[in-house]
């Protein structure tokens, strides 16, 4: 399940620059938003964030084992911006 959790080091952690993520609902949504949280600067052990994601692309699937699924939206997070920060779905 996804929970939140604001301690360094509790997360999904990706090698390398880039990775991906799929969630499995039990019913089909149609969402309006997503939010992406990352612990702010001031928790952080280093003083920076550079580890939180900056550019990633939502989807939308009918099962996990479809190759490409609908492009919900393109984002950016702020690092300078709220720990916790909405993106409206652009589709």
């Amino acid at each position: 399940s996804v929970q939140p959790d604001m301690y360094p080091g509790n997360c999904w952690a990706f090698k390398g620059s880039q990775g991906y993520l799929v969630v499995r609902l039990s019913m089909k949504i149609y969402p309006t938003a997503f939010t992406l949280e990352h612990i702010p600067k001031s928790l952080s052990p280093t003083g920076n964030i550079t580890s939180a994601p900056r550019n990633f692309s939502v989807y939308g699937l009918d099962d996990e084992y479809q190759e490409e699924g609908k492009l919900l939206g393109e984002y950016v997070y702020d690092q300078e911006g709220e720990p916790l920060q909405m993106f409206p779905v652009m589709v």
